[in-house]
Order: structure tokens, then C-alpha cells, then sequence
């Protein structure tokens, strides 16, 4: 059941109170810590973008059309739609041959403020390129391009490219496609629910590519690289993401999700961890994590100095005056030893 896991604060009262779940897995799939309902079942959402881009990589799409490392990384990512990002996504579109207009993620104006604002101030529209998944959907149409599959239909539950999606996620939770729940993402592609054990799973695959399904490991391997080589891929300036895999130094693979799910695999203990916060509130599930992976001495304090907007958000006012603080207050049970 789910338990409290944060609260906000207003100056001394305890405004907003925060419950989810969370699970800590080793890469022989292991539960060796847990908050709440370590098996809570949900969807994994963004947080599957790395196991999604897996694909690009096995099929040979990478090679064929000499992807960079920073094209492999935006492809994992939910990206601000800063300059950068953008030219990325159309240089992947570009090698592959696709045009534009074949991507079919929808759109929204930036998540970067300066980035919007710059856009509309050009008189320009957002269109899809600008849609935080449009890395995701040009890595999809780059494995249909190469293996020769339909381009309008890559949406489709039943087209080759996401019947690849669930073989890896599968391969990955270890858990069974017929027992995952698939719905429809913000983007549009279909999307998965599995308990987030399997997904704290995943992510010990991720950071211990080893312990990977046989023909995973070197796939594995070069998406984790490419997303810890270019951490402002994976999100942007100001993000998570970005800033965790920074400053984790090569030790650390991690990736959001919508509604309040957060993943993270950490690359010298093999350890998993995917954090669900029951509302829906992804700064919430960001901090637990990182308050897990303190608790597991995952973390230094410098890394947690560094990161303290992400650990400890200060609430403010819309003067910029600092009026309150979120705090985590949950209990990291472990398992015997």
C-alpha cells in the first residue's frame, strides 16, 4: 500500500502531503529495499525511452546511418526542445532519409521558457520537432526506414517497431508481455504497465549490462554510454536527468517518466531503482530517488550539494521569495540479509 513519501511546507505548517511507492532491485532481479508496494503496478512511461532505443542499435540502424552518440541520447530522452536538441532530431531524421512531416508525436511549445519564448518571438509555430518525444519517434522511423517497415503506421500497436519495443521491455523487466497492461502515451505510441520491481529491474540491466538477456550487452552498453557522454540529450538544462547523470561521473543512468515515475541504475553496485509517486508529481519522485540512493550511500554529499534544487525544491512565491521547502519523510525498508 502506498505510504507517505514527501511533504511541502509553508513557512512551519506541512501544507501538501506526497504517498507513492518505490523499489530498489539488484540485476538478478532481487528486491533488496522497497518503500510502500514495492510491486505497485503502473505504467512505466518515459522511463522505458532507453530500452525503446535499444532497437536502433540492434537492428543496425545506428551503423547504417552512422547515428552519433548525441543522436543515440536524445533518442532516450524527454528533451526541452532547447536549439541543440532540435538540430539533433533533424540530423537523425536527415541520415535516415525521413522527412519531417513523418513524425507523428504531436506537438507543444518547448519545455525550455527561454527556448519558447525565442521560438514565438521568430513568429514561428511549434511543430512536431519540438514535442519532448520527437527524439523517441525519429529513432522509431530510423528502424522502420532500415528494416523496411511501413512509416505512416509506426504508431501502431501492432507494427514492427513496437512489437520490438515489448520484446525488449520484456526481455529487460522480465515480465511478461502478455501480462503487461498497454495503453496510449502522451506522444501517441503505446505504452506499458508492469509492477515497478520490473522496472527497478530494467535499470540494474542498464547499469550492469552483464546481467543483460543474451544479445543485449552490447546494446545496452552503447545507449547507457551515449546517454552519460551527452546528459544534456537525455533532458536539458535544468532537468533531473541531466543534472543527475552529470554528476554522477559515468556511475549513474537515469530517466523520468510521466505521473510521477523515476528510474535510475547505478553502474557500481548494479543496483535498480524506480520510484512511483502516487499523484502524479514527478519533482516528488525525482527527490525520493535521490533520498533512496542517499540512504543506500549511492550518493555523497557533494553529489547531494550539487543537486540540491532537484533533493530539496524550495517552494516560492511569486515575488521569488523562498516560503517554504519539499521535504522527503519516508523509511527505506531493506531486506535480510
Amino acid at each position: 500500500m502506498s505510504t507517505v513519501i514527501a511533504e511541502v511546507t509553508r513557512g512551519n505548517v506541512v501544507e501538501t502531503i506526497h504517498r507513492g511507492d518505490a523499489a530498489v532491485v539488484n540485476s538478478e532481479g532481487q528486491i533488496v529495499a522497497w518503500v510502500g508496494d514495492p510491486t505497485k503496478f503502473t505504467f512505466m512511461r518515459s522511463s522505458a525511452k532507453p530500452i525503446q532505443a535499444l532497437s536502433v542499435v540492434m537492428t543496425g540502424a545506428a551503423n547504417e546511418y552512422g547515428l552519433t552518440q548525441s543522436e543515440l541520447a536524445v533518442m532516450c530522452a524527454s528533451h526541452n526542445a532547447e536549439a541543440f536538441h532540435v538540430e539533433t532530431v533533424l540530423g537523425i531524421l536527415e541520415k535516415a532519409g525521413v522527412a519531417g512531416p513523418a513524425l507523428q508525436c504531436g506537438t507543444h511549445p518547448p519545455i525550455h521558457k527561454e527556448s519558447a519564448r525565442d521560438l514565438f518571438q521568430s513568429g514561428k509555430q511549434p511543430w512536431e520537432v519540438h514535442c519532448n518525444c520527437s527524439g523517441k519517434h525519429a529513432g522509431m522511423l530510423a528502424v522502420s526506414k532500415k528494416m523496411g517497415f511501413d512509416l505512416e503506421g509506426y504508431l501502431d500497436r501492432d507494427h514492427p517497431v513496437q512489437q520490438m519495443v515489448l520484446e525488449r521491455l520484456e526481455a529487460l523487466t522480465s515480465y511478461p508481455a502478455d501480462k503487461m497492461e498497454i495503453g496510449i502515451d502522451g506522444c501517441g505510441v503505446p505504452v506499458h504497465a508492469l509492477p515497478i520491481s520490473n522496472m527497478a529491474l530494467a535499470f540494474a540491466r542498464l547499469a550492469a549490462p552483464e546481467q543483460a538477456p543474451g544479445g543485449y550487452e552490447e546494446a545496452v552498453r552503447t545507449i547507457v554510454s551515449a546517454m552519460q557522454a551527452h546528459p544534456e540529450m537525455v533532458a536539458g538544462t535544468g532537468r533531473t536527468c541531466t543534472d543527475l547523470i552529470r554528476a554522477g561521473e559515468g556511475k549513474v543512468v537515469a530517466k523520468s517518466g510521466a505521473q510521477g515515475v523515476y528510474c535510475v541504475g547505478h553502474l557500481p553496485s548494479g543496483l535498480g531503482v524506480a520510484v512511483k509517486a502516487e499523484d502524479g508529481n514527478g519533482r516528488i519522485a525525482a527527490a525520493v530517488a535521490l533520498e533512496i540512493m542517499r540512504k543506500l550511500d549511492l550518493l555523497t554529499d557533494k553529489h547531494l550539494h550539487d543537486l540540491e534544487k532537484h533533493y530539496r525544491p524550495v517552494v516560492k512565491n511569486t515575488r521569488g521569495e523562498a516560503v517554504g521547502e519539499t521535504r522527503t519523510v519516508f523509511a527505506l525498508t531493506r531486506a535480510a540479509v
